[in-house]
């Protein structure tokens, strides 16, 4: 069998021609060539040539959990959850073991909105951090806040350095309205100090209280580390307006609205049915 590993770390590395050339030296027909082609023709920003190599790979390897999750992720990450859900549940079927692909189908179930389904389908994954992560935003999303934070406090003792507990432990407090909820939150941007989300969740913990110049500090942050954050320019549109400072929060504003306008755009997604895409 053949060594890939410099072609996986070409991918890793974003050297997605590169990887390419590597493979077309030394073509043969298996189903790890195919799977790392569609890897580099993904990056590469083309899903067409991406979607034949894996699906030539899953013809060579019906039972590739590799090919079945570079499918599956290949129309997940470019906004095609439905298309993606149905490749997961057809690869359970075959590997029914695998965590890799629950965690998958978890994934386009929470996209597509299906919470019940997604909320059962990542609670299998634990202690996945990816689907603890997607398991946290469902369970916020759906107001189940003490649920939410005893999951977080079984993560935080099981991955006590992984700012993502702190910060939904803090979410589920802010939730739940405890009087503490800063404190896990200061705990995760000290893991990570460019966690964007914390400083917003902060700032609009100062609006509330009416501290508003600690408010605007942490939401102009948030603002800064993740531009299209809307929850953050809102709240930061806000607090400006309460401190008087009108000019600046008609501009926030502003900035909401377009935000609310790109949102409610269409997103372009794949076309997907078996073996045309």
């Amino acid at each position: 069998m053949a060594d890939w590993a410099a072609v996986e770390r070409q991918i890793a590395a974003g050297r997605f021609a590169d990887a390419l050339a590597s493979l077309q030296r030394r073509i043969e027909p298996s189903a790890s060539w195919h799977v790392l082609a569609s890897k580099a023709h993904d990056g590469l920003g083309d899903p067409a040539k991406a979607v034949r190599e894996v699906e030539t790979a899953l013809r060579l390897d019906p039972r590739s959990e590799a090919a079945h999750l570079q499918l599956g992720y290949i129309f997940l990450s470019r906004n095609t959850p439905a298309a993606a859900a149905d490749i997961f549940r057809e690869a359970e079927k075959l590997l029914p073991g695998s965590l890799p692909v629950r965690l998958g189908k978890g994934l386009a179930l929470k996209d597509l909105q299906q919470w019940d389904e997604a909320e059962r389908t990542l609670s299998d994954c634990w202690p996945h951090p990816i689907a603890f992560d997607a398991l946290a935003t469902v369970l916020l999303h759906r107001s189940k806040f003490g649920r939410a934070k005893a999951l977080a406090i079984q993560f935080v003792a099981a991955q006590p350095e992984d700012h993502r507990g702190h910060y939904y432990l803090g979410a589920a407090k802010d939730g739940l309205r405890e009087s503490d909820a800063d404190r896990p939150l200061l705990e995760c941007l000290r893991r990570k100090a460019d966690f964007a989300a914390a400083h917003a969740l902060l700032g609009k913990i100062a609006l509330r209280q009416g501290a508003l110049a600690p408010a605007i500090e942490r939401l102009r942050m948030a603002t800064k580390l993740r531009p299209d954050l809307t929850q953050a320019h809102l709240h930061l549109a806000q607090a400006l307006q309460r401190s008087g400072e009108h000019q600046e929060a008609a501009r926030e504003f502003s900035i909401v609205r377009q935000l609310k306008r790109i949102e409610a755009a269409p997103k372009p997604s794949l076309l997907y049915h078996r073996g045309m895409r």
